[in-house]
C-alpha cells in the first residue's frame, strides 16, 4: 500500500504514475491537480475536526509520494539519497510550510543535471522547497560548525536513492563525538534565549509568532531536540519515563501543542502560504475557522487569543521547568555548585531560589508567598529551582478563601507588597506560577485577556505586570534621571503597598462589560478591606483605580494652560499624596500600554499637568479671575521686552490691535516669541505671504510651529495637509484670528518616530514647504495621497461625535472618535470650511488605530453653535468626507 493510501482523503497515489509518458505541461498540469486536492482534501478534514497530528503526517506523506515518485520520472543519480530534514523529516508539514530536503552525493563531482531538472519542476508545480546537495563529508563539516545544521541532520528521514549513503550520515550524527550532549544543550539553549529576546522575552504580544515567540511551537521543538540528543528519544512521552515530566505536565503540553497547531494550520489554508504570525488581519477568521463565537461579554477572537495566550503560558513553563530540570540532573557543570542558605527553609543555589524540605508549603503555609518575598529583593535571584517550582504548583490548591483569610498568610502577603522591590521579578514569578491569580482571585479571570485593537500591545495581566515594572523601577537610585518626579514620589512613601494593590486592580474588570475602572474600584475597595487594611488606606487605592484615566484624558485633551482647567482638575483631587500617586500610576499605565504610545510630548503634558494642579493645591487662596489674568499676562510680556532693552510701544501696539483674547489663548512665554517674530517682520503683512517660524515648544518635549497669515477660506485644512504631507504628526493646535483677520496659529508636531524635529536641515525644508505653499493654498491638495495602512482595515472603529457647550470661553465643543486615516484633520476642515464653522483650537490624541480629537469651535461670528439643525449637519458632513 502507498504512503498516501494511509489516509483515504488524500487523492491516490496511482494518479501520478499515468504521467510516465506526458509531456512536460502536461506533468505540471497532472502534479498541481495532485497537490490542489490534497490540500483540499486536508482543509474538508481539518473542519470536520480530523486530529491535527494525523494531518501533518498526511501532508507529509503526500509530500513524500510527490517527491519519490517525480525523482524517480526524472531518473536522478542512483548514487544520490534524497533525506527529508526539518519539520518535513519530523512529519510535522503545514499546508504551506517549506519542504526542507538534503541531497547527499556520493562525492562531489556527481552529475547534478537530472538532479537540477527536478528541483526545478518542484518550484513550477509550486512547492517551496529549501534544499541542499551535499556530500557526506561537507555535511560533517557544515553541522559541526553550526548547531542548526546539524539539529536538521539528527532529524533526517530517508525518503528514496541511496539507502547506504543515508545510514552512513546516521551513524555519523548518532555518534558521541558529534555534538556531545552537554555541548548540543548549551548551545540550543543560548540559541533558545536568543529568540526569546527578540520577542522582547514576552509571550503576549497582540500579534504573535506562533512558532518562535516565547511558548510557541519553537519552543517544544527544543524540548524534542534535547530529548533526542540525550535521551535517544523522539518522543516527549520518554520524559515521564525519566521523571523530567509528570504525566499529566506531559498531558498539557501535548494538549496546548495540538491547540497551536490547529491554530498554524487554519493560519496557512486561510492566507494560502506560510504565515506564522497571527496578525489582526487573521485573528477574526482563524476565531470563526475554530469555531469561536461572539457573546455578550467577549468577541470571538478575544476567545480565540486568551486561549492562546494561556497555552503559550503553560508551554514556556513546562519548557523552563524541562530545561532546568535537565541542567541540575544531567549536566555535570550543575552537580557540585555551592549553594548560599538563606533561612532554615530556602537556599540559593546557581542564582536559583529552592528548598529540600518536599513538605514546606503544606506544614507552612506562609512561605508559599515568602518564597516570592525573597526574589522581589534579590536580583541575583533569577529563577526557582524546578523541584520548588514543581511543589509550588502542586500546592496552588491550599490557597483557598481559608488560606486568603489566615491572619498568617496575610501579613506574608502584606509584606511582599510593602517591601521596597529591588526587581520586578518577584512579580512575574507570582504571576506565572498562578501564585497571583490564587491571591487575588479575580485576577486569574484577566489572565490572557486581549483587547482587539492596535493601542494596547499586551494582554491585560502582561501589561499590569509591566506597568509593576515601572513602579519598581523608579526604587533603583541608577534610575532616577529617566523620570525623576516619579522616582521621587516612590522612594519617598513609607509603604509603596497602595500603589502595588492599585496597579493589580486598575485593569483588573476589563471584559466584563460596563466601566471597568468603576467596577474595579469596588472590588479594589472590597478585597483591601479583606486584608484588614484600614478603611482609609483601602479607599485611596480605590479612589486609584476609579480615576486612573482622569489624568491622561485631561492632560491631551484639555488646554492644561488654562489656569480654569487646572482648577476644574484640582477640585478631583482630594490632596497632595492622591495627585502624587495618581501621577505615578498614570505614568506607568501610559508607559505599559504599548512602546510605541509614550512620548516626549506625553511626558511633558502630564509634567505640567501635575506641577500645575500640585501648585494649585499647596496654595491657601483660590485663582484670580480673568481680568487678574489678562493683567498678569500683559505685565509678563512688558516686563520682557523692558529687560531686553527693545522698544515698548511697538509691543503696545501690537498687543492693542490683537486684543485680549490673544493674551488668554497662549501661555506668556510663546506670546513673547511670537511677537519678537512679527515685530522683526513688519512687511510680511503687506507682502501678503506668511511668515512661519518653528522653534522646540518651551517643554523642550515637540516642535512648535507659528505661522502668521491673512484670514482665508480653507486654512486649517490646508496647513493639516501640507504638516501631513512632510510627514509630521499633530499633537496640538491653537488657533487665533484678530479682530484685522491676521491668523496667529500655533501647531505642536512631532516626526513619525514620535521625537521632535532634531536636524536643521529638516527644520529648514519644513519652513519652506510651508511658505511656498501657504502662499497660494489654492494649489494645496487637500487629499493627501497615503494608503490606509492594511491592518486598519480590520477595525471597526465608528466614527462618533458629540457637541457640549465650554461655559468658560463660551465656545462649542467639537468631541471626535474615529478610525485614524491619512489627511483625517485635513478633511474636518474642510468640513469646517463647508458649513462655515471657525475653529480656535484642537487638542489630537491617537490611540493605536483610533484617534480622539476635540475642537474648540463657533460660528464665524465666535458666537457658539447652539442650533442643532447646524451642528447635525457639521456632523453628518464629516461623517460623510471621512467616509468617502
Amino acid at each position: 500500500m502507498a504512503a498516501t493510501d494511509k489516509y483515504h482523503y488524500l487523492p491516490k497515489s496511482s494518479e501520478l504514475l499515468k504521467t510516465n509518458n506526458s509531456t512536460h505541461s502536461e506533468y505540471l498540469k497532472i502534479y498541481k491537480r495532485h497537490l490542489d486536492k490534497g490540500l483540499q482534501a486536508l482543509i474538508e478534514q481539518f473542519q470536520k475536526g480530523t486530529s491535527i497530528s494525523q494531518l501533518l503526517k498526511a501532508r507529509s506523506s503526500l509530500m513524500d509520494h510527490i517527491l519519490i515518485t517525480s525523482w524517480q520520472q526524472y531518473a536522478v543519480n542512483p548514487d544520490c539519497a534524497l533525506i527529508a530534514v526539518g519539520g518535513y523529516g519530523r512529519h510535522e508539514l503545514q499546508p504551506f510550510s517549506d519542504i526542507d530536503i538534503l541531497v547527499l552525493l556520493s562525492e562531489s563531482d556527481v552529475q547534478t543535471q537530472a538532479l537540477e531538472s527536478w528541483l526545478a519542476f518542484l518550484w513550477d508545480i509550486g512547492l517551496e522547497v529549501g534544499h541542499s546537495v551535499r556530500t557526506l563529508e561537507q555535511c560533517e563539516t557544515l553541522a559541526q560548525a553550526d548547531i542548526t545544521i546539524a539539529t536538521s541532520l539528527m532529524e533526517s528521514r530517508y525518503l528514496c536513492g541511496a539507502k547506504t549513503l543515508y545510514k552512513k550520515l546516521n551513524t555519523l550524527v548518532e555518534a558521541d563525538n558529534f555534538w556531545p550532549s552537554e555541548q548540543f544543550f548549551n548551545a540550543k539553549v543560548r540559541e533558545h534565549r536568543e529568540r526569546h529576546k527578540k520577542f522582547k522575552d514576552t509571550s503576549f504580544n497582540l500579534e504573535p509568532n506562533i512558532k518562535s515567540n516565547p511558548g510557541g511551537l519553537r519552543d517544544i521543538q527544543v524540548m524534542q531536540w534535547i530529548t533526542l540528543k540525550h535521551l535517544k528519544s523522539n518522543s516527549l512521552h520518554h520524559l515521564i519515563e525519566r521523571n523530567i515530566l509528570t504525566r499529566r505536565e506531559y498531558r498539557n503540553l501535548i494538549s496546548h501543542q495540538q491547540f497551536l497547531r490547529r491554530v498554524r494550520f487554519a493560519l496557512h489554508a486561510l492566507t494560502g502560504k506560510r504565515e506564522d504570525r497571527l496578525s489582526f488581519e487573521h485573528q477574526k477568521k482563524v476565531a470563526e475557522w475554530l469555531g469561536y463565537e461572539d457573546d455578550e461579554n467577549k468577541l470571538a477572537v478575544e476567545y480565540l487569543m486568551q486561549n492562546y495566550y494561556r497555552a503559550v503560558m503553560a508551554i514556556r513553563n513546562l519548557n523552563e521547568l524541562f530545561i532546568q530540570i535537565f541542567e541540575q540532573e544531567y549536566l555535570s557543570s550543575q552537580l557540585n555548585s555551592e549553594s548560599t542558605v538563606l533561612d532554615e527553609d530556602f537556599f540559593i543555589q546557581n542564582k536559583r531560589i529552592g528548598t529540600d524540605n518536599p513538605e514546606l508549603f503544606k506544614q507552612k503555609p506562609h512561605t508559599l508567598i515568602k518564597i516570592f518575598t525573597y526574589i522581589a529583593l534579590d536580583p541575583e535571584i533569577r529563577q526557582i529551582q524546578a523541584k520548588t517550582l514543581r511543589q509550588i504548583r502542586s500546592s496552588q490548591q491550599i490557597i483557598n478563601k481559608d488560606y486568603r483569610n489566615n491572619t498568617k498568610n496575610i501579613a506574608a502577603w502584606l509584606e511582599f507588597l510593602s517591601s521596597r522591590q529591588i526587581t520586578s521579578r518577584g512579580f512575574a514569578l507570582m504571576k506565572r506560577t498562578n501564585v497571583l491569580g490564587a491571591l487575588v482571585p479575580i485576577f486569574a479571570k484577566i489572565e490572557g485577556q486581549m483587547q482587539f485593537d492596535l493601542f494596547h500591545a499586551y494582554t491585560v495581566d502582561e501589561h499590569t505586570l509591566f506597568l509593576l515594572r515601572h513602579i519598581i523601577r523608579y526604587n533603583k537610585p541608577e534610575c532616577q534621571h529617566e523620570f525623576p518626579i516619579c522616582s521621587d514620589i516612590v522612594r519617598e512613601l513609607a509603604d509603596p503597598t497602595v500603589l502595588h494593590l492599585a496597579a493589580i486592580f486598575h485593569d483588573i474588570a476589563k471584559g466584563r462589560g460596563g466601566d471597568h475602572s468603576e467596577l474595579g474600584a469596588i472590588d479594589a475597595l472590597e478585597y483591601a478591606k479583606s486584608m484588614g487594611l484600614n478603611l482609609q488606606t483601602a479607599k485611596l487605592i480605590s479612589w486609584l483605580v476609579k480615576n486612573h484615566l482622569i489624568m491622561s484624558l485631561v492632560a491631551q485633551r484639555k488646554d492644561i494652560s488654562d489656569p480654569e482647567v487646572i482648577e476644574t482638575f484640582a477640585k478631583r483631587i482630594p490632596d497632595v499624596l492622591h495627585l502624587e500617586l495618581l501621577y505615578v500610576l498614570t505614568v506607568s499605565d501610559i508607559r505599559a500600554t504599548n512602546p510605541t504610545l509614550w512620548n516626549s510630548w506625553k511626558e511633558s503634558l502630564l509634567k505640567e499637568l501635575f506641577l500645575a494642579t500640585k501648585y494649585y493645591l499647596s496654595q491657601a487662596t483660590p485663582r484670580t479671575n480673568q481680568q487678574e489674568m489678562l493683567q498678569d499676562t500683559r505685565q509678563q510680556v512688558l516686563e520682557q521686552f523692558v529687560k531686553s532693552e527693545k522698544p515698548i510701544e511697538p509691543v503696545r501696539e501690537l498687543l492693542q490691535e490683537l486684543g485680549d483674547e490673544y493674551l488668554l489663548r497662549y501661555h506668556p512665554e510663546q506670546i513673547i516669541w511670537q511677537l519678537e517674530q512679527l515685530l522683526a517682520q513688519p512687511l510680511f503683512k503687506e507682502n501678503n505671504q506668511p511668515y512661519v517660524a518653528i522653534k522646540n515648544h518651551r517643554s523642550q518635549a515637540g516642535t512648535e510651529i507659528f505661522i502668521a497669515i491673512n484670514d482665508q477660506a480653507d486654512l486649517f485644512a490646508a496647513i493639516a495637509s501640507v504638516l501631513c504631507q512632510n510627514h509630521l504628526n499633530i499633537q496640538a493646535a491653537t488657533l487665533f484670528t484678530s479682530p484685522k483677520g491676521l491668523c496667529l496659529d500655533t501647531f505642536i508636531v512631532l516626526d513619525e518616530q514620535g521625537q521632535p524635529l532634531s536636524y536643521q536641515e529638516r527644520i529648514d525644508e519644513i519652513q519652506n514647504n510651508l511658505i511656498q505653499q501657504l502662499s497660494d493654498i489654492s494649489n494645496i491638495r487637500l487629499e493627501v495621497s497615503r494608503a490606509l495602512p492594511s491592518r486598519y482595515k480590520h477595525f471597526n472603529v465608528p466614527t462618533l461625535i458629540t457637541f457640549s457647550h465650554d461655559k468658560a470661553t463660551n465656545l462649542t465643543i467639537l468631541e471626535l472618535a474615529a478610525l485614524d486615516r491619512p489627511a483625517l484633520l485635513a478633511k474636518i476642515g474642510q468640513a469646517f470650511r463647508d458649513c462655515q464653522v471657525k475653529i480656535h483650537s484642537a487638542k489630537i490624541v491617537t490611540l493605536g488605530e483610533k484617534v480622539e480629537d476635540t475642537f474648540m469651535i463657533s460660528k464665524t461670528n465666535d458666537k457658539p453653535i447652539t442650533d442643532t439643525t447646524e451642528l447635525a449637519q457639521l456632523k453628518q458632513h464629516i461623517i460623510e468626507l471621512l467616509d468617502a
